[in-house]
């Protein structure tokens, strides 16, 4: 497997885990936070230990990461955060958007990959921008690693945000210091 198979592999992995986790109403809770970030921590300390770290490469690098944030962003702009009433649950609603979002992006990839191995015009501007730029080809897989790692990790920040701006739950009357008051210790 090719690294840039690979980069691809670990993007689709990825977004098959994002649809399968966030897809529709779901239980929003610490799982849905440290879970995420785990998974972002162990991916990127395996796949991206051996990456090129020229300053060029660092600077293809941020802007992957950079272009992954935006799109974590436009995700989480497409995600409702609500509290239920009743329970005062926090959920996560994601629909058509969503799935969209990361459509589009993971098309972008498997569109860029397929191209420079298989459309000699493409390959061909490709090279001169790099050779110009003196970027190494062992730096793009790393680039979109790094984007779909950024876009995972932006989004549960973001949706983390969002839940914190909720109204607390009712029945929770706030302290006389404007922080919800504690819940009554059961047993």
């Amino acid at each position: 497997m090719t690294d840039m198979e690979q980069a691809l592999a670990i993007s689709g992995g990825i977004f098959g885990l994002m649809l399968l986790t966030q897809y529709g109403r779901r239980k929003y809770d610490r799982h849905k936070v440290l879970m995420p970030l785990v998974s972002v921590s162990v991916i990127g300390y395996f796949y991206l230990r051996g990456a090129p770290t020229h300053t060029v490469d660092l600077v293809v690098y941020l802007v992957g990461a950079a272009v992954g944030v935006v799109c974590g962003g436009i995700a989480t702009l497409t995600t409702g955060v609500e509290r239920d009433r009743g329970s005062g649950q926090v959920y996560t609603r994601c629909g058509a958007g969503f799935v969209a979002i990361w459509s589009v992006v993971v098309a972008l990839r498997v569109a860029f990959i397929y191209l420079s191995e298989h459309n000699d015009w493409y390959r061909g501007h490709l090279v001169t921008f790099m050779t110009d730029h003196r970027i190494v080809e062992d730096a793009i897989a790393p680039f979109f690693v790094l984007m779909a790692l950024a876009m995972v990790l932006s989004r549960v920040l973001l949706v983390l945000a969002r839940v914190r701006t909720l109204p607390p739950a009712q029945g929770t009357a706030p302290a006389g210091d404007g922080r919800p008051a504690a819940a009554p210790r059961v047993g």
